[in-house]
Order: C-alpha cells, then structure tokens, then sequence
C-alpha cells in the first residue's frame, strides 16, 4: 500500500468537464467520476429529479501527497467561480 490524499468533488454536471479538465492539466487523468448524484447543500436540493438540469457529478482522485498543494492551486479558482464542494483527507491506496 502507499500513502495518497483522496480529493472528493462535488460539483454541477454542467461545470465538472472544467474541473476533468483542470485535472488533466496536471496529468491527473485516473480518477472515477459519478454523474447525477443529489443532495442538500447551501443551494438547498440538487437532483434527484430525472427532468434537472441542476444534477450534481462526484469526482475522486487518489493524488500523491507531495503533489497536493499544486492540485488545490489548480482547483480554487475554479471552485470560487463556480462552486462545489472539496474534500481532501488521507488514504491508503491498495496496489495490486
């Protein structure tokens, strides 16, 4: 196993191409990504209704933790533009 931060987001469908993208840039092109989530947030209900156009996408990423600073700089601007929610903690990646 080794050591990796695990970064979470939580963002519009409508914008997650920008974040894939931003992603990309950095060569972080491993990730899974889960179209049509919902929940509750500051916005209220997102989702869940098969006729939105306001769905949510979830993405995660294993990044490497020397590399965390460089992906958070890459993220902000994008999460102070158009919102989302972030979430960065430790895990262990399982190399098989």
């Amino acid at each position: 196993m080794r050591d990796v931060k695990r970064i979470e987001l939580v963002v519009e469908s409508g914008v997650a191409g920008r974040f894939l993208g931003a992603l990309d840039s950095l060569g972080l092109t491993h990730r899974t990504v889960i179209p049509g989530i919902y929940g509750r947030g500051q916005h209220g209900e997102r989702g869940g209704d098969p006729f939105s156009t306001f769905d949510n996408t979830f993405v995660l990423v294993a990044v490497d933790p020397d590399r965390i600073d460089e992906v958070l700089e890459a993220l902000r601007p994008l999460l102070r533009s158009v919102g989302g929610m972030c979430l960065v903690s430790d895990a262990r990646s399982v190399r098989y």
